[in-house]
């Protein structure tokens, strides 16, 4: 789904790509892009690539989008995440911003601290 799909680990990759089944991963079909990530990749890394590139696009318009993704980002540049407060504003961001891009630009957080707990165990 591009960069707001979300991320899910190679144990999900047999996951039919439609709307229903990916909204039960915490994802969603978005552009239909796939980006594969080795075992060297980071999805931490992916996700803060993901943040980042959402502020540079968001419109400004609305506060959630606008200050909640400049937040995440500053979030989530510590080496260890503070997860309880970035679900937090991913659940406002989500709720009240006023497009699809305030609304989706969470996912990829939330997935990366769904799927690979094992980034955030060691705080790196």
């Amino acid at each position: 789904g591009g960069a707001s799909g979300g991320i899910l680990p190679a144990s999900l990759g047999d996951v039919p790509l439609d709307f229903d089944t990916l909204q039960a991963h915490g994802c969603f079909i978005g552009s239909a892009a796939i980006v594969v990530l080795s075992d060297k990749d980071s999805a931490k890394e992916m996700a803060l690539n993901a943040i980042r590139f959402f502020e540079d696009e968001s419109c400004g318009q609305c506060t959630p989008c606008r200050v909640g993704t400049a937040k995440a980002a500053h979030l989530m540049e510590k080496s260890e995440w503070n997860t309880d407060l970035l679900e937090e504003l991913s659940q406002v961001m989500e709720d009240v911003s006023i497009c699809g891009l305030g609304q989706a630009a969470p996912n990829p957080i939330r997935c990366a601290i769904k799927y690979f707990p094992e980034e955030f165990d060691d705080g790196s």
